[in-house]
């Protein structure tokens, strides 16, 4: 029978415990994002694995399913018989070790010379109505900005990729297009959600647009992919939990009819497996990782 889905919270620290003196013929325990994860959704796909990406009758036994990037971390982190995927925008000071996968390191450059298979794009979209124009209006400026030389370089500082590109224009340039920013918004939010994986380049944004928009406003509150068309055009447009733009670290699908003017490409971004520091394992293909979390392979023993 397959193991019920736990709360991640309730049961790092007794994973914790009874892992302390992990041995490569333990028990590796599958750590996976909930069902309408893009990450989820991007790792799966990416192994050949498609069918697990909304179906957690189709993993092995021995899994625990978390809320977010965050928290996937953290489970890996506390467990040395653990395993994992993150978005490489959050590897570097994850304290978790990221996997060589088909051989090939993560690193934005092996994602842009296409060496490193296992990635996905960082997804936006915006809803088609507004409460109030300058809403409207101050959206399209952050969806410009974002194009400019300065929101690109806040983009890959903070970890999405970029192929670089001399056509790029500069804030000053791309402003005139948008008078909005030469107003007082002071008075003016703007609610943002959607994808946890995005949370450090779209705070970085938000914080630095703001001050060249007259000051707007900002809500932020990313929980997940799955709510970014829902709370923009979707079921919950209209709710108290509205977004005005929201990110998805997947492509929409058919369920999200979006038109070409609502949704755009912000970045690439890749996925990492990975495994706790104390893990000597150091190279993992996309053949392993699907029996992994099939539940073919159940020990480390089977995959040093």
């Amino acid at each position: 029978m397959k193991t019920k889905m736990r709360k991640a919270s309730l049961i790092i620290a007794v994973i914790a415990l009874l892992s302390s003196c992990s041995g490569a013929n333990n028990n590796i325990v599958c750590y996976t994002r909930d069902t309408t994860s893009g990450t989820r959704d991007g790792f799966f796909t990416g192994i050949g694995f498609s069918e697990a990406k909304e179906d957690n009758s189709k993993l092995g036994e021995n899994f625990v399913e978390v809320a977010s990037n965050g928290d996937m971390i953290s489970a890996i982190k506390n467990d040395v018989n653990g395993i994992g995927y993150i978005s490489l925008s959050t590897l570097e000071d994850s304290g978790v070790k990221g996997l060589n996968y088909e051989g090939v390191v993560p690193s934005e450059e092996n994602v842009l010379n296409n060496t490193y298979k296992l990635t996905r794009n960082f997804n936006y979209c915006v809803r088609e109505e507004y409460t109030n124009q300058d809403s409207r209006d101050i959206v399209s400026a952050f969806i410009g900005y974002m194009s400019s030389v300065e929101g690109k370089s806040t983009i890959e500082t903070n970890g999405g990729i970029l192929p670089s590109s001399s056509d790029d224009k500069s804030w000053s340039e791309l402003s005139l297009t948008y008078p909005i920013c030469n107003k007082d918004n002071q008075n003016t939010t703007i609610y943002v959600g959607g994808s946890t994986s995005v949370k450090t380049i779209v705070n970085a944004l938000l914080t630095e647009f703001s001050s060249k928009c007259g000051g707007f406003k900002y809500s932020y509150n990313p929980t997940g992919s799955a709510d970014a068309y829902k709370r923009t055009n979707g079921s919950e447009k209209d709710g108290t939990n509205y977004c005005d733009l929201a990110f998805a670290s997947r492509e929409f699908n058919e369920s999200e009819p979006l038109l070409d003017n609502l949704k755009g490409k912000m970045c690439i971004d890749a996925i990492v497996a990975v495994v706790n520091n104390q893990n000597t394992i150091s190279d993992v293909t996309a053949s392993q990782l699907k029996s992994i979390y099939d539940g073919t392979i159940k020990t480390w023993d089977q995959v040093f």
